[in-house]
C-alpha cells in the first residue's frame, strides 16, 4: 500500500474503535532500524541487533512503513487521541534488574472516556490483549496489565523475586527517532506508578 493511501485512512478515523481496526488492519509488528531496514516479528534477526539498531518512530515513519513495536504503536495512539482531544496517560512496565535479562517490556495508553469518568486500555501491540477494555479508573487499568504482564514473564520462567523488581512508569511523549537506550532512559526518568 503506498503511504498516501494509509495517510488519508488514518485522517478518515472518527473514533477509538476505528483506530484499533484500522491499526489491527495495517500496522505490523515489528520495527524500523538505523539502518532504514525493517525488522518484522518473527525474522530471524529481529532480536539480533535490537538494542543497538531500534530507533522511535515518528507518526509519518509508522504510517510510511506500517511496522512498529508497541513504543512506536503506543505513539501513534498518543498522536491520534491528542489530535481528537482526549485525555491520555501512557505507561511503560519493565522488570528493572542490575543484571541483564531476556525480559520483554511493554508500553501502552489509556483514554480517558468522554462521556463517563471511566478510563479504557487500549492495546494493539500486545497480540494476546488487543483491543479496548473499559475499566471505571485508570489504578484499574494498571493492575489488569500488571497482571496480564505479570502471567506472560512466568512463560520466561521469571524467579519470584525477579517479580517484586517490576516498575511502572506514567511517562509523556519522548523524542521521535530517540534510540533504544535514549527512550529508555527517558521513560525510566519519568513518573513512578505504585499499584
Amino acid at each position: 500500500m503506498l503511504d498516501k493511501e494509509l495517510i488519508n485512512k488514518y485522517n478518515l478515523i472518527k473514533t477509538p474503535e476505528e483506530l484499533l481496526e484500522f491499526m489491527d488492519n495495517n500496522i505490523n509488528y515489528g520495527y524500523l532500524g538505523k539502518n532504514n531496514k525493517i525488522y518484522y516479528f518473527g525474522d530471524v534477526d529481529f532480536d539480533k541487533d535490537w538494542y543497538n539498531e531500534y530507533i522511535l518512530e515518528s507518526k509519518e515513519d509508522i504510517l510510511r512503513t506500517g511496522i512498529g513495536n508497541c513504543f512506536d504503536q503506543t505513539e501513534l495512539e498518543r498522536c491520534w487521541f491528542l489530535e481528537n482531544d482526549y485525555e491520555i496517560k501512557t505507561v511503560f512496565v519493565m522488570v528493572n534488574l542490575d543484571y541483564e535479562n531476556i525480559y520483554p517490556t511493554h508500553a501502552f495508553l489509556c483514554y480517558k472516556n468522554k462521556d463517563n469518568n471511566g478510563w479504557n486500555y487500549f492495546e494493539n501491540a500486545d497480540f494476546d490483549n488487543r483491543g479496548i477494555h473499559p475499566f471505571t479508573s485508570f489504578n484499574e487499568v494498571v493492575k489488569y496489565q500488571l497482571s496480564k504482564y505479570k502471567e506472560f514473564l512466568k512463560t520466561f520462567n521469571i524467579k519470584e523475586e525477579e517479580l517484586d523488581k517490576i516498575v511502572i512508569k506514567v511517562f509523556s511523549k519522548p523524542n521521535e527517532h530517540s534510540s533504544a537506550r535514549e527512550y529508555l532512559d527517558f521513560v525510566l526518568s519519568s513518573i513512578d506508578m505504585d499499584i
